[in-house]
Parts: structure tokens; sequence; C-alpha cells
């Protein structure tokens, strides 16, 4: 029986960065999870709504590949800024847990899940919350994705700065080479943000000289041609699975 009576052994550290200092929140069945971000310059135009594309495109339920748990994830801005700039202070981030079912892990107090932390973070801290992940769930990512897309708008308006990033290897699965866009001298570039939103993430692992996605050529109506590549796209999961 899993117990949480131990002796804690480590203290949970959760916060991250020098200059730019983020410190997450949050629980996956608790009220809400977030991130204080301190350190970011003042006057930078900020909005929820520059905060928002990028916790959309991590939100659970888009992909039979990810956890079905249903979240609208829509972030709010509690502090740090006033009249849609930032004031140089600490910018106070919350996401509602809407979906909450605490009750759903009632068996998980006796026995800890295969290919999850339970185990581990009990051994690791000597406690762990008694529903889902708790701090080790995947909503955890969210105060970092928000965090992200604030200091991504401060570096792509002072510098320039244009970030891309996709999973190049799961396990001793990795993508081909072959299959990663190059540049002048052979380097690796990979994808534009815009890319990786249209093609998917599943398709990325794949040759695109084995994988044959539905062009303009072929279909010429953009809702068929889109309806094709889902169902390309379904195919290859089922495969995948």
């Amino acid at each position: 029986r899993i117990s949480s009576t131990s002796p804690c052994r480590h203290e949970a550290m959760s916060t991250f960065g020098q200059v730019f200092r983020v410190t997450t929140f949050g629980e996956s069945h608790c009220k809400g999870v977030g991130a204080i971000v301190d350190g970011c310059p003042p006057c930078l135009a900020l909005t929820e709504a520059d905060i928002q594309p990028q916790l959309t495109r991590r939100r659970p339920g888009q992909s039979r590949l990810t956890t079905p748990r249903a979240e609208k994830d829509l972030v709010q801005i509690l502090s740090g800024t006033e009249h849609g700039h930032t004031l140089g202070t600490p910018i106070g981030l919350f996401v509602p847990n809407e979906d909450q079912r605490p009750g759903d892990y009632k068996e998980m107090s006796d026995i800890p899940r295969p290919g999850h932390a339970d185990f581990t973070y009990l051994i690791k801290y000597g406690n762990k919350a008694s529903s889902g992940g708790g701090r080790s769930s995947a909503r955890e990512t969210i105060g970092r994705v928000a965090a992200g897309a604030i200091a991504e708008k401060w570096l792509r308006g002072t510098y320039g700065t244009e970030i891309s990033c996709w999973v190049s290897s799961i396990g001793d699965v990795s993508l081909p080479e072959s299959a990663v866009p190059r540049g002048e001298g052979g380097c690796l570039v990979g994808w534009t943000r815009a890319q990786v939103d249209e093609y998917g993430t599943l398709r990325m692992l794949r040759d695109p000289a084995t994988f044959h996605r539905v062009g303009e050529a072929e279909v010429a109506d953009a809702d068929e041609r889109r309806k094709a590549n889902i169902d390309a796209e379904v195919a290859a999961e089922d495969a995948f699975l």
C-alpha cells in the first residue's frame, strides 16, 4: 500500500530561471494551475490573447494519443499588467481546472499507476497528491507554456527571434534526418510553426518520401482537401497504434 507517512526527503522546487524567473503552481485536480512570471520588462504589450494560442496548442483532447480530459485552458492574467501593457512587476497567470474528477483515482491510493510518476514521486518526496499526477501531471506544463509565450513575444519584438521545435526522438524511435528540412550549408532548420500546426506532430515522424499528403493540385476544394488529409492522418494513427 502507498503510504504518505514517510519522512519528506526533498523540497519540491518549482522555480526556474534567473533574470526571467518563472514559478509554476497547482496540481492536476485542484482548482487550477498557473505561473508567476518575475523579471518581464515593463511596457510590453500583453493580453490574454498573446498567451492563449500557445495554451490552445497544448490543450488536451486534440488527438487520440493524448488524454481525453475536457479542458478549455483559458488563461487569466491576474496581475502585472495595466491597460494592455506590462508594469515590470510579477505577472500572475491562472488557468482553472474545469474537468476535476479526483474520485477517478481512488484505487491509485493503493496501487501506483505503471508509466506514471506516482511511485517515484512518493519515494523522492515522501508524499504525493492523492488524485491524478499532482505536480507530476502534464497539466503542470501549462504554467511554463504560458510563461514561454510571454518570453517569446518579448524576444520576437526585441530581437526578431522566431522559435520552432519538435520531438526528434522518443526512446529508440528517432525522426529520420531526411525528413527534417535543411538550409544553406546543410544545417537543420526544421519547420515553421505554421507547418507544424498544419502537418500535425505525428506526421513529422514519417519520412515525406513515404507519406503522401493530398495537395491542391489533387483536390482543389480546401474543405475536401482538409478532410482527405484528416482521413490519411487517422489511418496513419491507426497503423502507428
